[in-house]
């Protein structure tokens, strides 16, 4: 048997606790032996909740370490890149929450250093793993919606008015609301349709956001709680996007407004979070229908865990780790990779822009992404 993969989690807040610990326990050949965190209480309880061999407060001191040898990045989006160029220049492999980077610039960085050091690498677009997104990209793979001609997507969310933390920050985030959760929504778009060319976007802050939940107060956000644009991908199908997370009523997380439609020459499919064991499917001149998403695609037939969900809003994501990892195994590149993350942060740059200059902006081609 080849030894386990050895993984390093950076950043033990709630990701990793919900999604990447897990994940990394159900996927076979994989053992967690490291965790780093600024926060030493936190620290010190994760590694007693989780049993952890070692912790570190300083990541490079994880990244160096010769038992790591995949790197799991859940940190503010600030140090994803300095993080990601570290462990590839010392030869690990990298699990990257998304957005990708603060910007382009940093996103071609990291593409290029991963690719250089020939470690793999994967964007944690964790919305892919959703068995009702799963079949409806088969379906659409397989040709069953005909030509795609429209796609559709909102992200609604009902979200306190309080302090986002390092979320409501440029300077650490990036964006907000486009770079938070619109950036699932780009990834569906390039995953069902392809890569999107060219784009209309506009962006508001409604709240200051500027007390925490105790009411006490904290310097206010710059940046948006609501974004939304218009897309015409490169195969000329049309594109509209929207996300927020005051959208009252909604509900949050796995309970939150979370959908998708194509409209194609032959059909038409719904995806939804809220029901991520069915789709809705229509054919052309006829009504939709709930179907069931078939069992192959509950989980990853790598994934050691139960088909049946402990909890159906949770037990999919650890998928994601499970595709990493075995990926790593297999000597091949995970999907989505750090290009994909790299074309999702072309279009926010290109909406971002768009907004600035009140005009339509192409998004970065494939020719300068590469550079």
């Amino acid at each position: 048997m080849p030894d386990p993969i050895g993984v390093g989690i950076v950043g033990v807040g709630a990701i990793a606790e919900y999604v990447h610990v897990p994940g990394v326990r159900c996927s076979p050949g994989a053992r967690l032996v490291a965790i780093a965190d600024p926060n030493r209480d936190l620290l010190d309880r994760r590694q007693c909740e989780w049993d952890i061999p070692r912790t570190y407060e300083d990541p490079l001191d994880l990244i160096h370490d010769d038992e790591v040898d995949a790197v799991i990045l859940c940190t503010p989006n600030h140090l994803h890149a300095p993080l990601a160029l570290a462990a590839a220049r010392a030869g690990k492999h990298i699990l990257c929450e998304k957005p990708l980077a603060l910007n382009l610039d940093e996103a071609r960085e990291m593409l290029v250093a991963v690719s250089s050091a020939g470690v793999a690498h994967m964007t944690a677009f964790t919305y892919r793993f959703v068995p009702a997104m799963r079949y409806l990209k088969h379906l659409v793979d397989a040709g069953h919606f005909g030509t795609i001609r429209h796609f559709r997507s909102q992200r609604f969310q009902d979200w306190p008015e309080t302090s986002l933390g390092w979320r409501q920050y440029r300077r650490l985030a990036g964006s907000g609301e486009l770079a938070d959760m619109a950036s699932h929504r780009i990834d569906f778009g390039h995953h069902l349709v392809g890569p999107i060319a060219e784009v209309c976007g506009a962006l508001k802050q409604f709240v200051p956001r500027d007390r925490d939940a105790e009411g006490n107060p904290v310097p206010p956000s710059d940046t948006d709680d609501w974004c939304s644009f218009l897309a015409f991908f490169e195969g000329g199908a049309t594109g509209v996007f929207e996300s927020t997370k005051l959208a009252s009523g909604r509900g949050s997380g796995g309970k939150g407004h979370d959908f998708v439609e194509i409209n194609g020459s032959e059909g038409s499919g719904i995806y939804e979070l809220r029901h991520p064991y069915r789709v809705l499917l229509a054919r052309k001149e006829g009504e939709y229908r709930e179907v069931t998403v078939p069992r192959e695609f509950w989980k990853l037939p790598e994934a050691q865990r139960s088909e049946v969900p402990d909890d159906p809003e949770r037990d999919w994501r650890w998928d994601q780790d499970v595709a990493f990892l075995t990926a790593i195994r297999e000597r091949r590149l995970p999907s989505p990779s750090f290009t994909e993350g790299l074309r999702c942060q072309a279009v926010m740059e290109a909406v971002l822009r768009s907004w600035q200059e009140r005009r339509w902006c192409a998004v970065a081609s494939d020719t300068k992404l590469s550079r």
